[in-house]
């Protein structure tokens, strides 16, 4: 189940357990209305948004795309456009780092009320974007191995909320029941082909970026940690509820981060 971030925009707040975001003041104000996925994207997998509200007073409507990074700080960047290092789609136009590239067969400023956008990186890294489950193909090619999804509520819309289709058959006491029994300390599978030397605390940034990427389905967050500069003696001062709120991890990714990482300073 994705959420949005809990960085984004000065006008947005969000509710619904962070799966619905709105923008204030919408008549007044069109802009800071960024939100991104709290994860990386997963290939194959779409990331779908319903349109809840829109507005009349402004010309233009939802921006949606990519990046690499998620600024900590947003005070200086009012629209998607302005990220760097993105793959953007705004009204039919496909921009790269803020410039347009090209034209796209999809013009998403004609969304409408109940109309349910997407988003997903296939297997081949390309990206394709989708209208009410219609798959419109390849916008852009070549994106990186970790991006994050951007999902900005611009102009005449006011109010999106996220669509998770493989949670909907889930009730929400069998995902608790999931992380708890995650937690009461299943065992981690390290990946046979790394090894660490030197205590953990030693260890340099890219030591790191090495250990995250050996335990199973952390390797998507490895860049995080990378660009917050998370040497060992960083890593050993994070506890799970630090994994999971800063960098956004599911709660049995973070507790095989930790457990991994006791284990290996207690053989040190």
């Amino acid at each position: 189940m994705w959420k949005f971030h809990r960085i984004f925009g000065e006008n947005i707040s969000l509710e619904n357990n962070c799966t619905t975001a709105k923008r204030s003041n919408p008549t007044k104000k069109n802009d800071c209305g960024i939100c991104f996925t709290n994860t990386p994207l997963v290939k194959s997998k779409v990331y779908e948004i319903q349109v809840d509200e829109l507005v009349t007073e402004w010309y233009g409507s939802l921006i949606l795309g990519v990046t690499t990074n998620i600024p900590s700080d947003l005070t200086k960047i009012h629209l998607g456009l302005d990220l760097k290092e993105s793959w953007i789609l705004q009204y039919s136009g496909l921009y790269k780092n803020g410039k347009r590239i090209g034209s796209y067969s999809l013009n998403i400023n004609t969304v409408q009320v109940g109309d349910k956008l997407g988003i997903m990186k296939v297997s081949d890294s390309t990206l394709h974007f989708y209208l009410n489950g219609i798959d419109h193909g390849k916008a852009f090619s070549n994106l990186p191995e970790v991006v994050y999804g951007v999902v900005d509520i611009y102009a005449n819309c006011c109010q999106v909320s996220i669509i998770n289709k493989d949670c909907e058959s889930r009730g929400s006491t069998e995902n608790r029941a999931v992380e708890l029994a995650t937690e009461a300390g299943a065992q981690v599978a390290i990946k046979k082909t790394h090894s660490f030397s030197g205590r953990p605390a030693d260890w340099n940034v890219d030591a790191v970026c090495e250990f995250i990427t050996s335990i199973p389905d952390c390797s998507p967050y490895a860049e995080k940690f990378r660009s917050e500069h998370i040497d060992g003696a960083s890593l050993i001062e994070l506890d799970k509820k630090d994994l999971k709120e800063f960098f956004d991890m599911p709660l049995g990714l973070a507790v095989k981060i930790c457990s991994q990482l006791k284990k290996l300073e207690g053989k040190k």
